[in-house]
């Protein structure tokens, strides 16, 4: 299909397979190039077939999905990770992918996927290092700069991402997640990743609209939609566990706009 994203898919479980085999052909901007069975095959055969985007498995034998990234040579196709586990959520991140898609896989939840695939794809017209914005940005990571803001009072901060520092309006920041010395940034239809510490990001923001609830992430209360047992519903459909140690003050802060 002329301008429709090129996809691959690595999945050893039949059944996940078929899902996103089906996932993809129902979305007319995506062209299914390759399914793999196993890593090893598709790191032999993907560079020959130069797809856009891979929707890769986490756990596969003989080599992990996390393997297989870290050794495919850059510049590298932008990819979507599927797992069962959210734990490795972390390690993908910090290896450059555009998200993750925990198992088993809602279509809506795939869409949303493919629209941060979307915003990562280049706006002019690609050279050969354009095509692979992932890993464009693994290499500009260590440059990024801290967190600015404007002034105590601003209802924005600046952020420094690709080399260049972009405003946030606060109202807008759903969550944010501690990625080792990167903190993601969640926006309502798109995320950035910065430089920065879980730390210093909580200094920054007004505790009054602001809460941590636990050591990776960090929430705005006007986003919150559902509190239950122990994890809260966003306004973008990401449902979060509270920590422990946190508990007690987290329910007690939003129980504080509770009416009746």
């Amino acid at each position: 299909m002329i301008g429709s994203l090129r996809c691959a898919i690595i999945e050893d479980e039949p059944l996940a397979q078929q899902l996103l085999q089906k996932y993809v052909r129902r979305v007319p901007s995506l062209d299914l190039v390759a399914t793999f069975d196993d890593a090893i095959t598709a790191f032999e055969q993907l560079p020959g077939i130069q797809p856009e985007v891979i929707f890769l498995d986490i756990n596969m034998p003989e080599m992990t999905g996390l393997e297989f990234l870290q050794a495919y040579p850059l510049p590298h196709p932008l990819v979507v990770m599927t797992t069962a586990n959210p734990h490795h959520a972390l390690e993908g991140f910090e290896l450059g992918v555009v998200d993750y898609l925990l198992k088993p896989i809602a279509f809506d939840r795939f869409l949303k996927a493919i629209g941060r695939v979307k915003e990562r794809m280049p706006k002019t017209a690609p050279g050969p290092a354009a095509n692979h914005p992932l890993s464009d940005e693994a290499r500009t990571r260590s440059t990024d700069g801290p967190l600015a803001i404007d002034s105590p009072t601003a209802d924005f901060i600046y952020l420094k991402t690709d080399k260049k520092l972009e405003q946030i309006h606060l109202h807008e920041l759903v969550y944010a997640e501690a990625l080792g010395d990167y903190i993601k940034v969640f926006l309502p239809d798109r995320f950035v990743v910065t430089h920065l510490t879980m730390t210093k990001l909580a200094e920054t923001l007004p505790p009054d609209r602001f809460l941590r609830i636990n050591r990776s992430f960090i929430i705005q209360l006007r986003h919150v939609k559902v509190l239950e047992g122990n994890s809260v519903l966003l306004s973008t459909g990401d449902n979060l566990v509270i920590g422990s140690s946190y508990r007690d003050a987290v329910k007690e802060r939003i129980r504080r706009e509770q009416i009746g």
